[in-house]
């Protein structure tokens, strides 16, 4: 057997464990699993998601979960495994689970381990929350990683790490890999990633080409659906595909612009998208919180022609409704920060779309610089990535090559309004009655 490096740690971690306490491998019956992973969680102050993998399914495996210092332990819901449809007999995909815990204190340090019924167990693994209104932290932020060779993805990863130890989570604009249903491919991003992942949450953005299957034809995206178990409260369909978030006062929103591959599967996909976005954010102002979107596709014709494509026609006007400050996108590999841009057209209190550029071996020299770019850049010599840096008054974006050089710096304005816009009417609230099951606590979800 061949083990990665999460589970070569998660052995030597055990052992060191039961060597202290004089305990033989048969008495502690450890567990070890592969490819441990933080996912972002609903709310950064309240939940905690993670994800693992095994090359055979197992039904019994349960996480249990305390406060550090205690031994009141509860368990969370665990998914069944997930594997997506085998499309290459020679790189089969191992099936993944997720856990979701929840109902958790603000800056609380928890600790969490991975069992089964057959009694074997992991060692504890220690996480704290944020605070409700942290309003201070930093993002990294990677565009396509696609590659032909992964290492290069993997280069970036460790560079942007090794200068930002102190960032929260990352994102991974879509494109993570050039061919959605190639799973060496995926195997590749996760062993370039692990530098990441095994640090820090992640927040994975839908591309277009995890739509593609291996004849390059569109093909609904069972692999990347199956690899992430990302925050549940979809649009209808869409569950694992688009999904939102707090990180604090900040509310971020991961969005599906895969219409031209997936719309003949799901013809209502936009009309059900934006309806759904439209009453996300408008939850969101209600709670005071800050606005950041995440789209792969930008809302423009690609490359460039001036016109609007149909994911901008749909979302840019929720957008405007909400006065969302940043919206980034990917898609044509090139660094574009726009000024403030409401109704298609410069606007003092308009949103800032940023395009975050590529982060693995794929430069792309079709994209055309925009009227409204103040800034653009085709890294065609080599990969970059971001940072975002969350300020109590304001975004601050600032995109670096992966030698160092800076590329942009720009500080955007953020505001919060406690109150819908002003052409809707606050309609009462329901009282809702939660249901609370004992020991496993289950997310509402379409499809988890």
């Amino acid at each position: 057997m061949i083990m990665n490096k999460r589970r070569f740690l998660l052995h030597i971690g055990i052992y060191a464990v039961m060597s202290v306490l004089g305990m033989t491998a048969a008495a502690a019956q450890s567990l070890s699993v592969d490819n441990l992973t933080q996912l972002i969680s609903k709310d950064s102050a309240t939940s905690k998601t993670i994800s693992w993998q095994s090359n055979e399914p197992h039904y019994t495996y349960y996480v249990e979960y305390r406060q550090q210092g205690t031994h009141d332990g509860q368990r969370a819901y665990v998914t069944e495994p997930k594997r997506p449809p085998i499309y290459d007999a020679d790189n089969i995909p191992p099936y993944t689970y997720g856990a979701y815990m929840q109902h958790l204190q603000p800056d609380t340090t928890y600790e969490y381990r991975i069992g089964n019924e057959d009694g074997q167990k992991t060692g504890w693994f220690s996480f704290t929350t944020t605070k409700e209104d942290l309003n201070q932290y930093k993002v990294l932020i990677f565009g396509d990683s696609q590659s032909v060779d992964y290492g290069v993805w993997g280069q970036t990863a460790q560079i942007a790490w090794n200068r930002n130890q102190d960032a929260a989570f990352f994102v991974n604009m879509g494109d993570l890999t050039d061919n959605g249903q190639a799973w060496f491919q995926w195997r590749d991003w996760q062993y370039n990633a692990d530098i990441l992942t095994s640090h820090i949450p992640f927040a994975p953005v839908l591309g277009n080409h995890e739509a593609y299957s291996m004849e390059w034809k569109f093909a609904y995206p069972y692999t990347y659906k199956a690899l992430f178990p990302v925050p549940y409260g979809s649009p209808k369909g869409q569950s694992r595909l688009t999904y939102s978030f707090d990180y604090g006062d900040v509310h971020y929103v991961s969005l599906n612009t895969d219409y031209e591959e997936l719309h003949t599967q799901d013809p209502d996909m936009l009309r059900n998208e934006v309806s759904w976005l439209d009453e996300d954010l408008k939850q969101a102002k209600q709670k005071g919180k800050r606005l950041i979107v995440m789209m792969h596709r930008p809302p423009w014709n690609s490359p460039y022609d001036g016109r609007l494509d149909i994911n901008g026609t749909y979302f840019m006007p929720v957008f405007d409704k909400y006065q969302v400050p940043l919206v980034l996108t990917a898609h044509e590999h090139c660094y574009e920060r726009t000024v403030p841009i409401k109704n298609d057209q410069q606007a003092a209190d308009g949103t800032v779309y940023i395009a975050t550029g590529r982060s693995g071996t794929e430069s792309w020299d079709g994209s055309r610089r925009k009227p409204t770019d103040v800034v653009y850049y085709n890294p065609m010599d080599m990969p970059m990535y971001l940072t975002l840096q969350i300020e109590p008054q304001d975004f601050r974006v600032t995109a670096f090559k992966n030698d160092g050089t800076m590329i942009d710096t720009t500080t955007i304005a953020t505001t919060v309004a406690l109150s819908t816009p002003q052409q809707e009417k606050k309609q009462p609230q329901k009282s809702i009655k939660k249901k609370v099951k004992k020991q496993i606590n289950r997310p509402k979800s379409e499809e988890h």
